[in-house]
Formats: structure tokens, sequence, C-alpha cells
């Protein structure tokens, strides 16, 4: 905590008194207090702290990585929060250099919380700004991801062309329009000719509906009695389950229809694709995020073996200051930024699965 120890809650109960009266010293300790606690509450819920690898930066040092061993690409790169990443299709030398960006966030209540102590409201206020770091983090970590699975390698030089990882069950079969066995074995496999493993695989809600669904004749009793106690998480082949609320046909992070009007990807309304993958059908919602036309979702799945594949340098942790201008509107608060980049540096340790739900 930089140096100063806040030894229990009510020490810091009573340091949050002592800021309402504009105690300036006091509002420093509380600022340097309330870093910890959110910084653990960011890395507890960031899905992408789970899915890339985090590495804090020395002071002076760059965020720079070695591409693969064979030179392989191509290698997407995050410019900044909000934008589309580079795509290196051949790779830039030895090395690879990841900028890094802030992500800020800020924080305040009425003065009169303070006086009373009630630090109640400040510990709501700390988690809402966690979760808008946490919000942050993972569009940044999809914006990477998904164009990283819908792109095709043309080949360069000796590497030979390798189609985008993605897997799909034939309409015709009955294992398709749900997340089904047949699905997530297609998608080891495609790891495996890759010469990867499939060790997670993150799905929506309604997957994990699919599978708590899952009749005798798809799975045997015994798996269907762990899948009923276990709510339908664990895993299944070995591959660890990991539901997100962010995809499948309502989520942020599906890739939708070019006309659906929430959602931050969706396909080009001249060509219907969105890279290389192109929807037979595509997912469409309204402004609400509410369904319209049911299409294709998508699931994800990754070799988290020895993760140096997606990486995240962090050039400055979560840190918060107070803001002393707002008690002039009789309110109190803090702000604070981390510095932080994403790239892909690896797409084979990925793939993609469809499921269409037309």
């Amino acid at each position: 905590m930089n140096n100063i120890e806040i030894e229990n809650k009510e020490q810091l109960q009573e340091l949050f008194k002592a800021t309402a009266s504009s105690d300036v010293e006091a509002m420093k300790m509380v600022a340097q207090a309330i870093s910890v606690p959110i910084l653990q509450l960011v890395r507890d819920a960031s899905l992408a702290r789970q899915l890339f690898a985090g590495e804090v930066l020395g002071e002076g040092a760059q965020a720079s990585y070695p591409v693969a061993d064979d030179f392989e690409a191509p290698i997407f790169i995050l410019p900044r929060v909000g934008m589309v990443p580079q795509n290196y299709i051949e790779a830039p030398g030895e090395e690879v250099y990841v900028p890094t960006f802030l992500l800020s966030t800020s924080f305040n209540w009425a003065l009169k919380y303070a006086r009373d102590g009630r630090i109640d409201i400040a510990e709501r206020a700390m988690r809402n700004a966690a979760r808008a770091v946490v919000d942050y983090e993972e569009e940044c970590a999809w914006r990477v991801i998904a164009p990283a699975a819908t792109s095709n390698f043309p080949g360069k030089g000796l590497l030979g062309a390798r189609p985008a990882p993605i897997v799909e069950i034939e309409s015709s079969s009955i294992a398709s329009g749900f997340l089904s066995k047949e699905l997530v074995n297609q998608m080891i496999i495609r790891m495996k000719r890759n010469r990867r493993t499939l060790t997670d695989l993150y799905v929506s809600p309604e997957d994990m509906g699919d599978i708590r669904e899952w009749s005798d004749s798809q799975v045997d009793e015994f798996t269907r009695r762990d899948i009923f106690v276990g709510n339908g998480m664990g895993n299944i082949f070995g591959v660890q389950l990991h539901e997100v609320q962010q995809l499948g046909a309502t989520g942020r992070y599906n890739i939708n229809s070019a006309d659906s009007e929430a959602g931050i990807f969706r396909v080009h309304s001249s060509t219907g694709k969105f890279n290389d993958y192109k929807p037979t059908v595509a997912n469409k919602v309204d402004s609400d995020g509410n369904l319209v036309t049911a299409g294709e979702t998508q699931i994800y799945g990754f070799d988290l073996t020895s993760n140096d594949s997606l990486v995240m340098p962090i050039r400055s942790e979560l840190q918060f200051w107070d803001d002393p201008s707002l008690h002039r509107q009789q309110q109190q608060g803090f702000y604070g930024w981390e510095e932080v980049g994403f790239a892909a540096l690896d797409p084979r340790m990925m793939v993609m699965g469809v499921i269409d739900r037309s």
C-alpha cells in the first residue's frame, strides 16, 4: 500500500470520516488504501486476465516479445482501446512491440456519507470502479481474439496457407443448432492439427443450458449426473468450461448482422463477412440488445497450457488518487488508471466454434 498499512476496517472508517473535513493527508491515505482491493477485484473478475498472460514491465522496459519459433503469422496488436487491431501478415522481424495505453475510471459520492462514516457507500463505489475497468479490459481482449479467430493466413515464404480456426457442424447433422459434444470434439481435433491442446472453452449462458439438456443418448448417466450436480459447469473431455454472459445471441461480443444495432462486432454490409468468417444466417439484435433474428453464435476455445501467445504487458498497474475538486460540489471521490497493452502473437492456440441457432 505504498508503505501505508491500514490495520482494519475500523481504522479505514475513521480515515474515511476525516476526509469529510478535507483532510488532505487522510484523502491520500484512503486513495492508496483502496488501490489494493480494487486491483484485486479486477484481477479476480477480469476475463482478460484469465486469457492473457500479464507481465508488469520494469521501469524503462520495452513491451517486446519474440515471434513464434517458426515465425508464425499473423500477429494481432491492439493500438488502443476501442480500435481495430493491427494485423501483421508478415512477422515484423524477430520481435514484436506491443503499444500500451491508459484505461481510466473514477467514482464519487455525496460528502455526507463520509461524515457519517458510511464506508459501505465507498465500497459499493469501489466495486463499480473495478467493474468499469474489467469491462474495458474484456472489450480490449475480445477486440484482439475475435479477429484472430476469424482470419485466414494466406501463406508467406515457406509457410503454407491456413484457414481461419473455425469449426461448425453441418446443418444436416442432428448435432447442429446447439452446443453439442460433437462440436467440442471437432474443436479438439482442430487444435490437435495445430499441435495444440484445447484446455478451456468459453461459452454463453444459452450454451450452458444446452449442456444441461443433454439426453442419455448423448452422454452416459454418470456424466449427466455430474452435469446436474455441477449446474452444467465443469469439463467435457477434459476441457474446462467457462460461462461468459457477453457471448451468445444477445451478448455484446457476438458477431452480428450488418444491420444489428447493438454489439461491437458486425459483418460487412457488402460482403457479409467479418474478416474471413461469413455466417450463413447472421444474428440480429436491436438497439437494446434484444434478439430480432436468431442466427449464428460463437464459442471460443484456447490452449492455455503455457500461454505465451495472448499477452498483456502492464506498464502501470491500477492505482488511484483523490479528487479534491469535488469538495466544492459537496462530493468526494477518486480517479485512477492503468496502462496496459493487448496482442495475439500466435492464433494457432485458439479455435472458434459456430452454432447456428436460426
